[in-house]
């Protein structure tokens, strides 16, 4: 069965392959208008620049060890050409050792009109659903019967996430706290690029 949503991720993925082999009118016609869906992708990822620059504070965790406090950075950027933002968080000891790095990369998805983010950290790499709200964003992953759930509200240079587990249909409890500063700007990670050359 021909499924049209499909073909279209099909063709961009195949894109630059198919702009040096002839293509047959008929299916020239049926490709969609790269430069437009970029364009959307584009302007619906300005809707994190808030997001754009260094930050620093703390992270504040509960778990079976008891509570654990890290200072804790973040930087955020943009890649190609602002439709992929890129996100860095580090989490140091007391005595500046790293304790904890995780990277996340957030993207618009034109065909399916919702956002898409990837994280890693720890061994681990998931897809969790993600959402904008009118102050920041929230996102969320399951694990078996748990779920964790992080609530961010990002104004005025300052960056708030919270973090909750629920087991099941139990209250969902606060595992964790970040509170950062924006202390500047950032050319990460679009800097460093290697040239043709």
């Amino acid at each position: 069965m021909f499924r049209p949503k499909q073909w279209i991720v099909g063709a961009m993925m195949w894109g630059a392959l198919l702009t040096t082999v002839p293509i047959a009118s008929s299916v020239s016609a049926q490709m969609p208008d790269l430069e437009a869906m970029q364009a959307e992708q584009q302007a619906a990822m300005e809707r994190f620049a808030f997001m754009d620059g260094e930050w620093r504070g703390t992270a504040i965790s509960t778990g079976q060890m008891g509570e654990v406090e890290l200072t804790q950075t973040e930087r955020v950027g943009t890649m190609a050409g602002g439709v992929a933002r890129i996100i860095e968080g580090r989490g140091y000891g007391a005595d500046g050792s790293l304790e904890f790095n995780a990277v996340a990369m957030i993207t618009y998805d034109a065909t399916a009109d919702e956002y898409v983010m990837t994280s890693t950290a720890r061994g681990m790499t998931a897809r969790p659903w993600f959402k904008v709200t009118e102050d920041g964003f929230h996102w969320g992953v399951e694990s078996g019967p748990m779920t964790f759930t992080y609530e961010a509200v990002v104004q005025n240079g300052t960056w708030v996430e919270i973090g909750y587990m629920q087991f099941g249909d139990q209250p969902r409890t606060k595992f964790l706290e970040m509170n950062l500063q924006r202390i500047g700007d950032t050319s990460w990670p679009a800097d460093g690029a290697v040239g043709p050359e």
